[in-house]
């Protein structure tokens, strides 16, 4: 792995933002834009940010576009596909990078490229952040090696972690960093996890081997799913019906629960299946049969609080403590302890109409011709924005912030102020 601030241009496969967009201000808590302003001209758009290491193909995919105000910096972790030269593992191989951009001037400020001349290419790679710029960055390479990295807002290496199995990161509150390794599968249908917890500067904070694999964390939770999986063909299948575990931060169980023989877990409906609330709280999605969709929540304390139906077509979205349905026409909004208010949006709808969560943790909703930004607390309108054209598509290449929308066009990168009161 080297530091690189070489930038040529090449051809990315990313989302163009389609025609011109159009953004107003839209309720009392913030004071009106002018109606139908066009969005400002880009305030800088980068140099090209296509890696030119041999072997590398054109087409580029975008793993993560994420702003640190705090630091004045935007991270864009990208990877390239690699052409094969040998036959040392039947993974595609990818050249990855992260770059850090000044998010006041478009320039590079550093670039790590996750590869050395004549060593392994990465074959999967995952990354997070801290809100106070920390990146972390898990890898996969090509001759079977796996580590996680950390790496300061100057593009140094805080520290690296060598990982034996196949493994998955999550940032709790506290800016933990977990890290949950498991060698798959054993020939019982079991699974073992090595779950480990590490503070900012590396230090092992607490580590546990738990049966069972980690379905999420976040806030002060960790869910497994504690289950012997079933082999079809093939392929070992996860339980439909999980029995369920809710641990801690220290690794304490807090609770379990055996969704019921006629529940199914696996990916029914839209939007997230398992989310977990800032407060910690969890809600899970599962179809049961012959009665149809519900979400269940799980309280504070980890245990089954509430069983709530659902629509089958409902797209499920969570951001700070609260949670959206969207359904038809209509979102809803809840907390726990049931609906807050709801909004009803007559605007065309794309094919896959999603709602989305920010960065800075509030709604997104993209229509075919319009879009908005809603308070997560209130669904009152932040930003609204229409499309001359087609939608700019900006899920997974780009990310608002604050006002802010940076977006991949073409191989470089765009910054967006949207126009408030203070800024005019």
């Amino acid at each position: 792995m080297h530091t690189s601030n070489k930038r040529k241009s090449k051809t990315w496969a990313a989302l163009l933002l389609s025609g011109t967009l159009l953004f107003s201000l839209h309720t009392p808590s913030y004071a009106a834009a002018e109606q139908n302003a066009p969005l400002p001209k880009p305030s800088w758009t980068s140099s090209s940010l296509s890696l030119t290491q041999v072997n590398t193909e054109k087409d580029v995919i975008v793993n993560e576009v994420n702003a640190v105000p705090a630091k004045n910096l935007v991270y864009v972790h990208s990877s390239q596909p690699v052409t094969k030269t040998s036959s040392n593992t039947k993974l595609d191989w990818q050249l990855d990078s992260l770059q850090a951009l000044d998010a006041t001037t478009g320039q590079l400020k550093w670039n790590v490229i996750f590869h050395e001349k004549s060593g392994p290419y990465t074959t999967y790679s995952n990354s997070l952040y801290t809100s106070n710029g920390t990146a972390y960055v898990y890898m996969e390479y090509s001759d079977g090696t796996k580590k996680v990295y950390s790496f300061n807002t100057s593009g140094k290496t805080n520290w690296v972690k060598n990982v034996s199995n196949s493994s998955s990161m999550y940032l709790l509150d506290d800016d933990t960093l977990l890290i949950a390794s498991s060698p798959g599968v054993q020939s019982n249908g079991s699974v073992r996890s090595a779950i480990s917890l590490y503070d900012k500067k590396g230090k092992l904070i607490t580590e546990k081997t738990i049966n069972g694999s980690v379905l999420k964390a976040g806030s002060d939770r960790i869910v497994v799913d504690a289950s012997k999986q079933t082999k079809v063909g093939s392929f070992w299948q996860p339980a439909a019906n999980p029995k369920v575990e809710i641990y801690d931060r220290t690794m304490n169980r807090l609770s379990f629960y055996q969704f019921p023989s006629n529940a199914n877990t696996l990916g029914d409906g839209g939007g997230e299946s398992l989310a977990i609330l800032e407060d910690g709280s969890v809600i899970m999605r599962a179809n049961f049969a012959n009665t149809g969709n519900k979400l269940m929540g799980f309280g504070t304390d980890g245990k089954l609080a509430w069983g709530r139906a659902i629509a089958g077509d409902a797209y499920v979205q969570t951001a700070g403590n609260s949670y959206t349905l969207f359904t038809g026409q209509k979102l809803e909004l809840y907390t726990m302890k049931g609906q807050v208010t709801e909004r009803t949006f007559k605007e065309e709808q794309p094919i896959l109409m999603q709602v989305d969560r920010t960065q800075d943790g509030q709604y997104k909703l993209d229509f075919a011709k319009k879009g908005y930004i809603l308070d997560p607390q209130t669904l009152d309108t932040v930003h609204e924005y229409e499309f001359a054209s087609s939608p700019g598509l900006l899920d997974g290449y780009s990310t608002y912030n604050n006002h802010i929308i940076y977006q991949i066009n073409d191989d470089a990168l765009s910054k967006y102020v949207l126009k408030t009161a203070s800024a005019k």
